[in-house]
């Protein structure tokens, strides 16, 4: 790395630390003119934030919004990638920031398994002094170790607090550690920790769930071991497991499905597209209903990255964030335009602002067969356009959402409900227009 590119990240570390989210935007963008990796502009905007997190700000967001921006810029033309990066550096830097970094916690050595039950005791215990040095101890430096993630997870599930914020939160910073080579590990996830014992707490889905799996007597291990996708009869179910009356009557019909040897990661999936469908048909803000298809993401991330049985909690808990009533869908126009015109179409709809015209467009777009990579491009770039400061960065993250449950899925619900919520969205492009023609060629 050259003098000038480590000059440049040293002068967005201090722009992140001390609030400046102009001054950080500016060095990153000057930093991506210098050749720096996108990975590493996000390295010390991450790094700058976690070390000035003392969880008293709440959810840590803006490592969400970091890792959702490297991923984003997977799916979007090579000279726009530093783009989302861009809108998260400043939502990073824009936060109320701790008058001294928090002391680096001592770290706790031992066997793993064990340390990895004592941090959940210590996370049910609200000891966050002790949480973190367990978990860190847990955690070496550049090395993925699953145990870690494993029980960060399992404390996850178990609080439903913010409506199943605190999973999120810890898949996504997880994952941002991995995507960095979990260098500086250590120092990234003590946000996440933090806020697992800090957080507002919720315990009475967890111990519902906990309640109906007993009386059922059922075997965790058994269930755990199904590896049937769905099909069309399953996808069935799925929908009305998502629609249930009542909660038990939910996690009955996800029993059923796992006894009949389906697999949990193919449920969840299910759900997200149940959790997307409501998202298109919410009435006014579609805020709350896209929280519950980001957590019906992140409870399938836990179902493919786990091994263990415990996983499954993670399953049950989306049933019970996704399950509202049958929503009513839209009817998705009948038209007869070729490809450029649809998104030229569906472009008109999301600068108008018109959220149910905007989900109509992108059915239509999909239903005629279109390309689907030019549909996400064009929702990625619309994600990258608007404040992440203005809209608290939930058009970046959503949009990594829902373009990695469509890469998964296929399901055309997705980026309809991606295209409803950006069009519902606060406008504010001036960042956005001043960066746009100053890109790196």
């Amino acid at each position: 790395m050259s003098e000038r590119a480590a000059s440049l990240l040293a002068e967005l570390d201090l722009a992140v630390r001390g609030s400046h989210p102009d001054r950080a935007a500016e060095a990153a963008m000057e930093a991506f003119r210098e050749k720096v990796p996108a990975s590493e502009v996000v390295r010390a905007a991450a790094r700058a934030f976690a070390a000035c997190d003392d969880g008293g700000a709440g959810a840590p967001r803006a490592l969400v919004a970091l890792g959702s921006a490297l991923s984003l810029g997977t799916v979007l033309p090579q000279r726009l990638q530093p783009l989302p990066i861009l809108q998260a550096v400043s939502f990073a830097a824009s936060g109320k920031k701790a008058d001294r970094p928090p002391k680096s916690p001592a770290v706790v050595s031992g066997e793993v398994t064990h340390l990895g039950r004592s941090f959940v005791f210590a996370v049910r215990a609200g000891d966050q002094a002790e949480a973190e040095s367990i978990f860190l101890g847990m955690l070496p430096e550049g090395k993925e170790r699953k145990m870690a993630g494993d029980m960060l997870f399992r404390a996850a599930i178990e609080d439903m607090g913010e409506g199943g914020r605190k999973l999120m939160i810890s898949v996504k910073a997880w994952q941002l550690a991995r995507a960095l080579g979990f260098r500086d590990a250590r120092l990234l996830l003590r946000p996440a920790v933090r806020y697992l014992v800090r957080g507002p707490r919720d315990r009475a889905p967890f111990e519902a769930i906990l309640a109906a799996l007993g009386k059922e007597w059922v075997d965790l291990e058994a269930l755990a071991s199904g590896g049937r996708p769905l099909d069309a009869g399953s996808r069935g179910v799925v929908r009305g497991i998502a629609a249930a009356r009542d909660p038990l009557t939910a996690i009955a019909g996800t029993l059923s499905l796992l006894r009949e040897g389906y697999a949990a990661v193919s449920i969840a999936e299910g759900l997200v597209v149940e959790a997307a469908r409501r998202v298109i048909a919410a009435q006014g803000d579609p805020l709350d209903a896209a929280r519950g298809l980001m957590y019906a993401h992140a409870a399938r991330s836990v179902l493919a990255f786990s091994r263990t049985n415990e996983r499954l909690y993670a399953l049950f808990q989306a049933v019970l964030r996704v399950r509202s009533p049958e929503p009513s869908l839209p009817t998705i126009p009948d038209a007869s335009l070729g490809e450029s015109e649809g998104l030229r179409h569906l472009t008109e709809e999301l600068d108008a602002r018109r959220p149910v015209e905007s989900v109509a467009q992108a059915g239509a777009y999909l239903a005629r067969g279109h390309a689907a990579s030019r549909l996400l491009d064009l929702l990625a770039n619309y994600a990258c356009r608007d404040s992440a400061i203005a809209n608290d960065a939930i058009n970046l993250i959503f949009a990594d959402v829902c373009a990695t449950e469509f890469l998964a899925s296929k399901a055309p619900e997705i980026p309809m409900a991606l295209a409803k919520v950006m069009a519902a969205s606060p406008r504010d492009g001036a960042a956005f227009a001043s960066w746009a023609p100053r890109l790196p060629a």
